[in-house]
C-alpha cells in the first residue's frame, strides 16, 4: 500500500471521527430536548438547528475532496486502521448493550416520559458517540 493511500485513509478516519461525534451530539440533543421541553418553539429551534447542521455536513462532505467510493467501503486497506475501526465498532456495541441494560433496569421510571422515537435517537447518539470517541482515542499519536 502506498504512503499516499495511507495518508488519505488517515484523513478519512479523521473525517469519520468528526462526523460521528458531531452527529451524536445532535442526536443526544434531540433526544434530551424531547424530554425536557414539550413546547413547539423549542422543537422548532432544535429542528432548524438540525437542518442547519445537515446543510453544513453536506457542504463539508462535498468539499472534503474524498472520492465518493471511499464512503461505501466496509474496511480500510491499511491493516492498522482496519483494526482500530473494528475495535471501535466493538466499543459502540458494548455501549449500546450497557445503555439497553440501564434502560431495562430503570425502564419503569422513564417509560411514561419518553417516546420510542426519542429512545431510538438516544441509542443512535450513544452508539455514534462511543464509535467516534473510540476512534479518536485509538488513533491519537
Amino acid at each position: 500500500m502506498k504512503q499516499q493511500d495511507i495518508k488519505t485513509e488517515e484523513q478519512f478516519m479523521g473525517q469519520n471521527i468528526f462526523l460521528s461525534i458531531s452527529t451524536s451530539m445532535v442526536f443526544l440533543l434531540l433526544s434530551v430536548n424531547s424530554v425536557i421541553k414539550q413546547d413547539i418553539d423549542g422543537l422548532l429551534t432544535v429542528g432548524m438547528g438540525v437542518l442547519f447542521y445537515i446543510v453544513i455536513i453536506a457542504i463539508y462532505i462535498t468539499k472534503a475532496g474524498f472520492p465518493l467510493k471511499m464512503y461505501f467501503q466496509y474496511a480500510y486497506k491499511d491493516e492498522f486502521l482496519n483494526t482500530i475501526d473494528t475495535s471501535a465498532y466493538k466499543h459502540s456495541i458494548f455501549a449500546l448493550v450497557f445503555c439497553l441494560l440501564g434502560v431495562f433496569y430503570k425502564g419503569d421510571a422513564i417509560a411514561s416520559e419518553v417516546s420510542h422515537a426519542a429512545m431510538a435517537v438516544f441509542y443512535l447518539g450513544i452508539m455514534l458517540l462511543a464509535y467516534g470517541t473510540s476512534l479518536f482515542w485509538q488513533s491519537r499519536d
